[in-house]
């Protein structure tokens, strides 16, 4: 456990190595402590069965041959090409990821790995930012938000999967890798926001009209988000 103190009032947070940080105010004795950990046993036991559950992260890859990249759900074979090329280049045709790499970037060294990487990034980026949002007229037009202005952002964000803000809904380009199902779960579910701030139960009503089925959606995610890696 760690104790940071940096706040006005105390406050727990629990990562997903299951080590726990407390945030507390230079006044705070251990008392206090002891008080607010007891008063939060259950979301305590809680949060560390559902972190205790979730799939470990893929072992990182040297993109070599043979290897597998996730598109959409689904797992398709890397073939690493050496070419006449000034950078790695990665495409990908309905079948198999071929990897483009002059010959110096054929190994698995250290700098050819992190070259290598950041092709088959630029390419999920890109993709992600053409295909996510393409989806969004029609979830806003379920929504009844078709004379609201939207605009769909893709991206990296830090700890999240999308967000709204101001008519403004970003989705992290890492979705691209999950399931279709789970991309029109995280976009319904940021553009709901454009009605509801919080999630109350009007929040999650609206999000059931388009997604009938969110719950599955949200688990899905809560339990195989750390699978979802480059």
């Amino acid at each position: 456990m760690d104790w940071v103190e940096d706040r006005e009032t105390i406050g727990l947070a629990l990562d997903q190595s299951l080590e726990l940080t407390v945030r507390a105010p230079m006044s705070a004795t251990l008392a206090d402590v002891e008080d607010v950990l007891e008063s939060r046993r259950e979301w305590l036991l809680e949060k560390l069965y559902g972190l205790a559950e979730q799939a470990e992260p893929p072992y990182p890859k040297e993109f070599l041959s043979g290897e597998k990249l996730p598109y959409r759900g689904r797992e398709y074979h890397l073939d690493v090409v050496e070419a006449d090329v000034p950078e790695p280049h990665l495409s990908f045709d309905g079948t198999e990821f071929t990897l483009c790499v002059h010959g110096r970037d054929a190994a698995a060294d250290h700098v050819s790995v992190r070259r290598k990487r950041q092709a088959v990034v630029d390419w999920y980026v890109r993709r992600a930012a053409a295909e996510l949002p393409a989806r969004s007229p029609r979830f806003e037009s379920q929504l009844g938000l078709a004379d609201v202005s939207i605009e769909i952002e893709v991206g990296t964000l830090d700890g999240r999967w999308g967000e709204y803000d101001d008519g403004i809904v970003r989705l992290h380009w890492r979705l691209l890798l999950a399931p279709v199902r789970i991309h029109a779960y995280v976009l319904v579910h940021e553009l709901a926001h454009a009605v509801h701030d919080d999630h109350s139960d009007a929040f999650w009503n609206t999000v059931g009209t388009v997604i009938p089925d969110y719950e599955d959606s949200r688990e899905w995610l809560r339990l195989n988000g750390n699978t979802l890696r480059i």
